[in-house]
């Protein structure tokens, strides 16, 4: 504030503030990565809905869908497990340990998992 007082001549007071600050406070900031965002991204890719991602189906593929959901909103959230696993169907935070460790071995042997991650990854982040 002093540098622009002393550029401008501007007294100093709140809006001197906020015109010295409205470079590194960018109000069009995306809106940050939500789980409601990944489950859709990742039930699109799987062909399967958000709510069977949030279900207590047990098939392979929506299985799947959600451990990768799962995975992901770890990963681009950085949301604490317990609160993953509440916006999954109330699930504990161990099946979200379980899940992320499950996609990791996954991603290391398997190159199209790899690349389906990221890729939703991508899409995600390109909202």
């Amino acid at each position: 504030m002093k540098a622009f007082y002393l550029l401008n001549g501007d007294p100093l007071n709140i809006n001197t503030a906020q015109a010295a600050i409205s470079d590194i406070i960018n109000n069009s900031q995306p809106a940050p990565y939500t789980v409601e965002k990944i489950i859709e991204e990742v039930a699109r890719t799987f062909g399967a809905t958000s709510a069977d991602i949030r279900s207590a189906k047990r098939s392979a593929n929506i299985s799947n869908a959600r451990q990768v959901a799962m995975y992901i909103a770890r990963e681009i959230t950085q949301m604490p497990m317990e609160a993953i696993g509440k916006e999954f169907g109330g699930r504990d935070h161990s099946t979200v340990v379980y899940a992320t460790q499950q996609v990791e071995i996954k991603l290391a042997k398997d190159s199209k998992m790899k690349s389906t991650v990221e890729d939703i990854i991508k899409n995600i982040r390109d909202r």
